[in-house]
């Protein structure tokens, strides 16, 4: 594992509101998302990057029941704590920002230096998504009063295990 790096992006999200871990392996990236969704209600993105993931909490009929979203990422950014999703069949976009906790896995393969080299990966990308979400850290909104305020507009954590793949 690219240990600077992935260090940087931990601190860097932590610096966001955020928590990252290194995990040693995709299983225990798995581990560490099934111990941090606990037995909350959750919705699992079908990612290939979840593949094997089981949770204790079931899949609410309506998703605006979810305590947990747990995604995959098309990429993300060390230098700013950046996770890059997109939707696609399985993956829609309310998994990141309906649910109270964002769970995501990062591969280090998808783990660029900074933001530049990130939005050029995706721009590589294809087929292309309809869109990217790019996340940094909880939601944080200042509409009101200008207060700030975490968790208005999508998720009020946000925990990521970032694991080596190759």
């Amino acid at each position: 594992m690219n240990q600077e790096l992935a260090e940087l992006f931990r601190d860097r999200l932590a610096e966001a509101g955020g928590q990252a871990e290194l995990a040693d392996s995709h299983e225990a990236a798995l581990a560490l998302v099934r111990e941090w969704a606990g037995d909350r209600p959750a919705l699992v993105d079908d990612h290939p990057d979840l593949k094997g993931l089981t949770v204790a909490g079931e899949r609410p009929h309506d998703p605006w029941d979810a305590e947990v979203g747990v995604t995959g990422v098309l990429g993300a950014a060390a230098d700013t704590g950046t996770l890059a999703l997109g939707p696609a069949p399985g993956r829609p976009r309310g998994t990141a920002v309906l649910p109270g906790t964002h769970l995501a896995v990062v591969p280090l393969s998808r783990l660029h230096a900074d933001y530049a080299a990130l939005i050029a990966a995706l721009g590589r990308l294809a087929p292309m998504p309809s869109g990217f979400q790019l996340v940094t850290g909880p939601s944080r909104s200042g509409d009101i009063e200008s207060a700030m305020i975490q968790g208005m507009h999508g998720p009020r954590a946000v925990r990521v295990a970032v694991y080596p793949d190759a």
